[in-house]
């Protein structure tokens, strides 16, 4: 009985969670939220500052000014847009807890980036950013199984690979068509590695419920920036700087509030050397 409620509560908090992520810059009232996870008010509150660790205010407020972070660094979006796009009613209102979040207003703080980011200058040298040629694609939207896990990436994506994959085989779920998907929620030099958020997905066919942390979510339609990155996983972070603040700031497109996900094209990893892994990774632009 103990574990059918824990698994219960598992699949509501994983609802609640990716309905968060999916709308940061709508409402999300303490009703709402309650309603999404099938709970009242007054017990949801509770059981979601019990699974996360934070209270469902804090939690929505962090990760607005966190994501408002990544579009101050890394997009020439004003700040007024920026404020609005990620659900404060005001200028004002947002500059004030961005100064309590970060230490500094949004405008300082875009100037902190531009000036500590080498490749903001202009005029980058680097020959891999100088390579990046990525594919302009359009997909359709696409529903995964994921489990989500917080905590250091290496560690949290070890953690739900593990957890996903114990799922996939003892329901025979993989295949030659399944693919296999990673979304990295928050930028290390952000969100403080406790609180960093890795979904390992697959690809799934035919009619699956949640089950526990198991959770089904969607992976957006749209356009997007794909490249193909061959070499370690370690590699990823370097490649991640030279798309946000090189190439992106010289492409012409813009960022969408999309999440990024990785696209792991090798069967098993664990068997493969690391200069022999390839990734894809996809970035949502307009």
């Amino acid at each position: 009985m103990r574990a059918s409620i824990t698994t219960s509560y598992q699949e509501r908090l994983n609802r609640v969670l990716t309905h968060i992520h999916q709308n940061l810059d709508e409402p999300l009232t303490i009703d709402r939220l309650a309603e999404v996870a099938c709970l009242s008010s007054f017990h949801f509150h509770r059981i979601f500052s019990a699974h996360v660790g934070e209270t469902v205010t804090g939690y929505v407020r962090r990760l607005r000014l966190e994501r408002s972070a990544m579009r101050i660094a890394f997009t020439g979006d004003s700040i007024t847009d920026t404020a609005l796009g990620v659900g404060y009613e005001t200028p004002a209102a947002f500059a004030r807890a961005f100064r309590e979040r970060f230490g500094m207003s949004p405008s300082e703080y875009r100037e902190q980036q531009r000036t500590t980011i080498p490749l903001f200058a202009g005029n980058p040298t680097d020959k891999a950013l100088h390579d990046m040629k990525p594919k302009m694609m359009e997909i359709p939207e696409t529903n995964v199984l994921f489990v989500k896990k917080t905590g250091a990436y290496n560690e949290a994506a070890s953690s739900a690979w593990e957890a996903l994959m114990g799922f996939a085989y003892k329901n025979r779920l993989m295949s030659d068509e399944t693919q296999m998907i990673g979304i990295g929620h928050d930028d290390p030099a952000i969100t403080s590695e406790e609180n960093i958020r890795y979904d390992a997905c697959i690809t799934f066919f035919g009619d699956l419920k949640a089950e526990g942390e198991v959770g089904i979510q969607a992976i957006a339609a749209g356009r997007y920036a794909m490249f193909l990155h061959n070499g370690a996983y370690s590699e990823m972070k370097e490649v991640y700087r030279n798309i946000f603040a090189g190439w992106l700031t010289s492409s012409g497109c813009s960022l969408c509030e999309r999440p990024v996900f990785e696209r792991y094209l090798n069967r098993d990893p664990r068997r493969t050397k690391p200069e022999n892994l390839r990734t894809e990774i996809w970035v949502p632009v307009a």
